[in-house]
């Protein structure tokens, strides 16, 4: 089957089917049978390079799931892939699945528990601070990064600098110029509402900080798996002293046309 996608966008499609509940021998089969339109085993084998029986079984999951329909022809199985809008409508049922049990959840809540001011997330759900950044009152985000190791945890299906645009929120970056990936000129920072500068070359680390209103959050990096959002003021002032200091002795980032 001819790849009719870019290395970027199996990216973004892998991460996005990975969230929907796909493991990678998952993906493989339900998008050979997309380009297939149907397919017995045989043939899906020899296009995914897998064994027939993994094929069958991974198949079977498809069917339970929703997404591939099967039908007999004689004694064979053979599979179609259901059209991609189906995994919408998966996703809308198990959001009026989630709704019919809100009222029962709410009811086993803890009514009294203190608010927390320290929020941890790990693996996957370190996306989540930058859903939380993107909520930002002032408008403004600063951030010091390793921008190599930053990417990798935000991914490509998120689009945050997309989405930081369309609500008209201001980005500071400071950025360790040994972990840059992109190759920026004025027109793009103006463009992307970001005024960004080096950090001095002494400094070359790979975890990262961003903070907006009275929250802080520190990412490590992806392997490690580790993020958290501090609510303080005293530490949202602390920060922002560091890195108004940072600012004014770091170098402008120039590093493209």
């Amino acid at each position: 089957m001819k790849n009719k996608f870019t290395k970027l966008e199996e990216k973004e499609i892998a991460e996005v089917l990975g969230d929907f509940g796909l493991n990678q021998k998952e993906q493989d089969v339900y998008l050979a049978l997309l380009g297939m339109n149907q397919a017995t085993l045989t043939p899906l084998g020899r296009l995914t390079g897998l064994p027939v029986t993994t094929v069958q079984s991974v198949a079977n999951r498809l069917a339970e799931k929703g997404l591939v329909g099967v039908t007999m022809k004689k004694t064979r199985k053979i599979f179609s892939a259901h059209e991609p809008a189906v995994l919408k409508k998966i996703l809308e049922e198990q959001i009026r699945n989630v709704n019919n049990i809100l009222p029962l959840l709410k009811r086993a809540e803890q009514k009294d528990k203190p608010e927390s001011k320290i929020k941890i997330y790990f693996r996957e759900r370190m996306t989540d601070i930058f859903n939380e950044a993107l909520n930002c009152q002032d408008k403004t985000i600063y951030e010091i990064v390793a921008a190599k190791d930053f990417q990798e945890i935000i991914g490509e299906k998120f689009h945050f600098t997309r989405r930081r645009v369309e609500q008209g929120i201001r980005l500071q970056s400071l950025r360790v110029e040994t972990r840059e990936i992109k190759k920026y000129g004025q027109a793009v920072h103006e463009k992307e509402l970001r005024e960004a500068k080096f950090l001095p070359r002494e400094l070359d680390f790979r975890d990262s900080v961003m903070l907006w209103d009275d929250k802080v959050a520190y990412l490590t990096t992806k392997s490690e798996g580790l993020g958290w959002i501090v609510e303080s003021a005293s530490q949202a002032e602390m920060w922002k002293q560091l890195f108004e200091l940072l600012w004014s002795v770091g170098r402008r980032m120039e590093t493209g046309g």
